[in-house]
């Protein structure tokens, strides 16, 4: 009996799955769960529009999409809301996808962001290193913050946009619980806050970012390129461990340099998959 109507061949069956997805947990370690990243591997370029709705599909903190191109990589990152300068957390997620999972050679890796050329390498068996612009830090009146009723012993302006403040003891930060509303007044798209001393670590900290929307943060990065510039200015050491006390945790390392600081911790590949787009 004749078939009626056109036949599609074998060849006519579309076998692109889409574009390379893994789930990657950073900052992990010592009872610390890390902060998630969705790492996207961009076969070609996407609108601005397609990102930014893959990014809020997915829904993590971060969203990094990857690209090769030529002997470097392109690298930009997206909350579910917005476009960032920099991720920390989404970085080293990149680099470790990098060298793990697409077993780019281990020497020093370069990403184009819109932060400038960042670099990563393998820093030992278990631990990544991306090197973070170093953030400026100016001491500001504490009554800056006043409107997010938080009581700090320091506030400092970090970077353009960014403010880090100071709380007596790691049970201080602990009991920290700003209203994300008041947090939206606060002069800055981050408020760090950090003590001296923590379980393990040289520094606690904690991250709260209700503009870039997330209201606080798992694991943040990009944060440690303040907290060590200031952590040099109070104890003279370039090199510091930094615990966040966040509900999931994170456990970072952090060396200052003249321009850059050298942010390192582990990452563990949770899932991976494709997207269909």
């Amino acid at each position: 009996m004749p078939i009626c109507g056109n036949l599609v061949g074998v060849s006519d069956v579309s076998s692109t799955f889409g574009h390379r997805l893994w789930w990657v947990d950073s900052f992990i370690g010592d009872a610390a769960r890390g902060n998630p990243a969705a790492v996207v591997l961009l076969e070609r370029p996407l609108p601005d529009a397609d990102l930014q709705h893959i990014a809020f599909e997915l829904g993590v903190g971060e969203t990094a999409f990857l690209r090769r191109v030529g002997d470097q990589w392109s690298l930009r990152w997206f909350t579910p809301t917005v476009e960032v300068d920099v991720s920390g957390h989404a970085t080293l997620a990149a680099l470790h996808v990098a060298l793990t999972e697409l077993l780019v050679p281990p020497s020093e890796i370069f990403f184009q962001t819109r932060a400038g050329n960042l670099s990563g390498r393998r820093v030992d068996h278990n631990i990544l290193g991306i090197d973070l612009p170093r953030q400026a830090i100016e001491e500001v009146a504490p009554l800056t913050l006043e409107s997010v009723s938080l009581s700090f012993t320091q506030c400092f302006r970090a970077g353009a946009n960014n403010i880090l403040a100071v709380v007596p003891d790691y049970d201080a930060l602990c009991g920290l619980q700003p209203d994300p509303m008041s947090l939206l007044l606060a002069p800055g798209s981050m408020l760090i806050a950090v003590c001296d001393g923590a379980p393990g670590a040289d520094v606690g900290m904690r991250v709260f970012a209700p503009r870039l929307g997330v209201p606080e943060d798992a694991a943040t990065g990009s944060a440690a390129a303040a907290v060590a510039p200031w952590w040099v200015d109070r104890s003279g050491s370039p090199t510091l461990s930094i615990r966040q006390a966040s509900p999931r945790g994170g456990l970072m390392f952090a060396r200052t340099f003249k321009r850059n600081v050298e942010v390192a911790g582990e990452a563990r590949t949770f899932l991976d998959g494709y997207l269909r787009i």
